[in-house]
């Protein structure tokens, strides 16, 4: 099983997690996760172009698989790759220093147009760069820091070098119980499931057009044929019935996802059709 990230991350936990519930079928698997990072996922996805054909390969990935090829010339999209399952999706919590003026993602939207505000961004093709591009397009306009990671992100908020950033749920969660940091919004459809969280009004309660989703699933190589295609969606679903995989949503703040096959390759389709209109 193949990761384009290097470990430590969302995406190499989210393959690890799924590899140890094939493991732990009574099929005999021995899946190892293989991460072979850099470029922003652009190493490890165009390694994957060379498994074309073969059954005995997978590939975890996400959003980024989307937008890599929108922002820079890459040899590959996620057509070349076979869609299995979409088995989890992420979004973000946009948040600010504890001293901070800012108090709702309005009033970053409302500052930026009054003076200059910083805001911190672990990439410009995953989740957070989506919260940016989407707040720009609400009229916000930001300079952007760009970290190496999240963590380099939340060092640089509790630092004060930038003004706001957008953050995964579960790594921002004790800077909010601290209060170290105060929520802005989410950028859920929906509010969070979650005694802290679920106080943080969404940005859409906040009248701001605004939602990021980031998939996460496994794909097979191009090219398999569709009896393997068969084969490993329907593995796929029985490890996620495990309590590894439950234990993964609740502990990352994940919400649940469960689409294969042909549905996977439909919202991908749809979705790379918004990530188009987003890096326009």
């Amino acid at each position: 099983m193949v990761v384009a990230f290097a470990p430590g991350g969302g995406s190499d936990r989210s393959a690890r997690v799924i590899a140890q519930g094939l493991n732990e079928l009574d099929d005999g698997f021995d899946v190892n996760v293989e991460n072979k990072e850099g470029g922003s996922g652009a190493v490890g996805w165009a390694t994957f172009m060379a498994e074309r054909g073969n059954g005995n390969t997978l590939l975890v990935a996400e959003t980024a698989l989307n937008t890599l090829p929108l922002v820079y010339d890459v040899p590959f999209t996620y057509r070349d790759f076979t869609p299995l399952v979409m088995f989890a999706e992420d979004s973000r919590v946009v948040v600010a220093p504890a001293d901070s003026e800012f108090r709702d993602c309005g009033d970053v939207i409302e500052a930026s147009e009054r003076g200059r505000v910083v805001v911190g961004s672990s990439g410009r093709t995953g989740a957070d760069s989506l919260v940016v591009a989407e707040l720009t397009e609400e009229g916000g306009s930001f300079d952007t820091v760009p970290y190496g990671s999240s963590g380099e992100v939340m060092t640089g908020l509790l630092g004060g070098q930038v003004d706001f950033a957008p953050t995964s749920a579960a790594s921002v969660k004790p800077y909010l119980e601290s209060g170290d940091l105060v929520p802005l919004c989410s950028m859920t459809a929906e509010r969070y499931d979650d005694p802290v969280l679920g106080e943080v009004p969404t940005a859409r309660e906040q009248g701001i057009d605004a939602e990021v989703t980031v998939w996460r699933g496994v794909f097979g190589a191009g090219e398999i044929a569709d009896v393997q295609r068969d084969y490993w969606i329907a593995e796929i679903h029985e490890a996620m019935d495990s309590d590894t995989y439950r234990d993964y949503l609740a502990d990352d703040l994940l919400l649940p996802a469960d689409r294969s096959g042909d549905e996977f390759a439909a919202y991908l389709a749809e979705y790379d059709d918004r990530m188009r209109e987003i890096y326009r």
